[in-house]
């Protein structure tokens, strides 16, 4: 049963209990899925952002998981790496390596990053989506700021502050030893502090198992993606249903850069969340919950 919890607590608190994490058959990634046997309803994707797994999402999976399966992959950037290590222009690494996790159609859902490579897929293979939700999706903005250098305005600010996250979480991977783990929070909740409301206000469960415990060696790979790849500035796109969740208080994607995203999704549904940044499944996700819901099982 959902409750309307408060900034940053959690829907289910014995959420990592109710969560199965699988290597993914191509690469021993983690995948992270529910725990529920046999669930019936459409499956559903969850892409994650930078510096994090699928684990990212584990959170809120058990309360997602009431309308069918939910799998979450760990996507690196390499997908998107031709053989020839350069940029290649189609996705089919990524579309193989989610294939494989569960067959298409997929009901997609993208924060971040995520929703960057959700927002590819829909422009190359829209035969693959029913329907998509991009939550905290950085379009327009970051992805240009990446391209042209970093700022010093509120925007280039929380994008300095994702670096750090990332690099803090690269070298976080392995699990540090137990003497520097301390530490490590602290700069992680220090990074937080760039993009979310109320970094304190999270519950340690959270930052520790949802954001520690997740960390990739990819960050910082994704970043410098972003710089190379011309598809993460996409064109208009219409057709699949686009529902684009945001939180009013984040600065990786600004409230400015409203006329921008509905030049790129004329169609979508958009929603915003009051008192939510950059995490929005973490900072308000019965809101959050309830938008996906809304979005994708009708």
């Amino acid at each position: 049963m959902l409750v309307q919890n408060a900034y940053g607590e959690l829907l289910t608190p014995d959420w990592h209990q109710r969560v199965v994490r699988d290597h993914h058959p191509h690469d021993a990634s983690w995948v992270y899925s529910t725990a529920t046997d046999e669930p019936s309803g459409p499956t559903l994707l969850l892409l994650h952002g930078v510096g994090n797994d699928g684990g990212m999402w584990s959170p809120v999976i058990p309360a997602l998981a009431a309308g069918g399966p939910v799998f979450a992959p760990t996507v690196a950037a390499g997908l998107l790496t031709d053989a020839d290590g350069g940029r290649a222009p189609s996705i089919d690494g990524l579309i193989d390596h989610l294939a494989a996790v569960t067959p298409p159609p997929w009901r997609i859902v993208g924060h971040s990053m995520g929703g960057v490579l959700t927002g590819i897929i829909l422009r190359y293979h829209p035969d693959l989506v029913d329907a998509a939700v991009l939550v905290n999706s950085p379009l327009p903005s970051v992805t240009r700021r990446i391209q042209t250098g970093d700022s010093l305005d509120r925007t280039g600010r929380a994008l300095l502050m994702l670096k750090t996250l990332a690099q803090v979480t690269r070298f976080g991977r392995p699990r540090l030893p137990r003497a520097l783990r301390a530490a490590e929070l602290v700069a992680v909740r220090t990074a937080l502090r760039g993009f979310v409301v109320d970094p304190g206000a999270f519950d340690d469960r959270v930052v520790s198992r949802a954001i520690m415990s997740t960390r990739t060696r990819d960050g910082m790979d994704f970043i410098r993606l972003a710089r190379e790849l011309p598809e993460l500035a996409p064109t208009p796109f219409e057709g699949v249903p686009v529902t684009i969740v945001l939180g009013r208080d984040d600065p990786l994607v600004p409230m400015s850069d409203l006329d921008e995203v509905r030049e790129l999704y004329p169609s979508a549904r958009l929603e915003v969340i009051d008192h939510c940044s950059h995490f929005a499944h973490l900072e308000q996700p019965a809101r959050t919950v309830e938008l996906i819901d809304e979005a994708l099982r009708g």
